[in-house]
């Protein structure tokens, strides 16, 4: 379907004499037109801060006079992807709604230019925190990354 997201991947792991290459794939499909695309390039900060924000993507269509949907803190996020555009400033995801911190027990770390993404289907988007690692201060503090998700609008 056009507007499905498909993810592969090829991992080697555990050490050279012993190593493995373990491939895979996913795709991620809206299941109703409440299941809505959002993208948006984030300048994330020192300061833990909702990681979505502003609006759905009009990819079905729409008058020239219609406003983008607005993404509520209620919607559910189904699929998120998250890619680290900055070199030097990674940044900390926290997804139970606690602020987001490099030592919450059950965040996620993803450092410069790397990516991760995941299904979360009881994850509210007002429960997704972020902010930038700003590791050993060598970075600017802002950490600029592409978040794409899949959500529903549930409002």
């Amino acid at each position: 379907m056009a507007d499905d997201a498909t993810i592969s991947i090829s991992a080697t792991l555990l050490p050279d004499e012993i190593s493995k290459v373990i491939s895979g794939s996913m795709t991620v499909t809206p299941v109703d037109a409440n299941d809505k695309w959002y993208y948006k390039l984030t300048a994330v900060t020192t300061t833990s801060a909702d990681l979505i924000a502003g609006s759905f993507l009009d990819y079905t269509a729409v008058d020239q006079d219609t406003a983008p949907t607005a993404i509520t803190t209620s919607d559910k996020v189904k699929f998120l992807f998250v890619q680290v555009q900055s070199s030097t400033d990674g940044i900390y995801l926290g997804f139970a709604g606690e602020t987001a911190v490099n030592s919450l027990a059950n965040g996620v770390f993803v450092g410069p230019n790397q990516t991760w993404f995941g299904r979360l289907p009881n994850t509210t988007v007002a429960n997704i925190h972020a902010i930038s690692s700003d590791i050993a201060d060598v970075g600017d503090a802002t950490a600029n990354v592409i978040v794409a998700a899949l959500i529903d609008d549930v409002a």
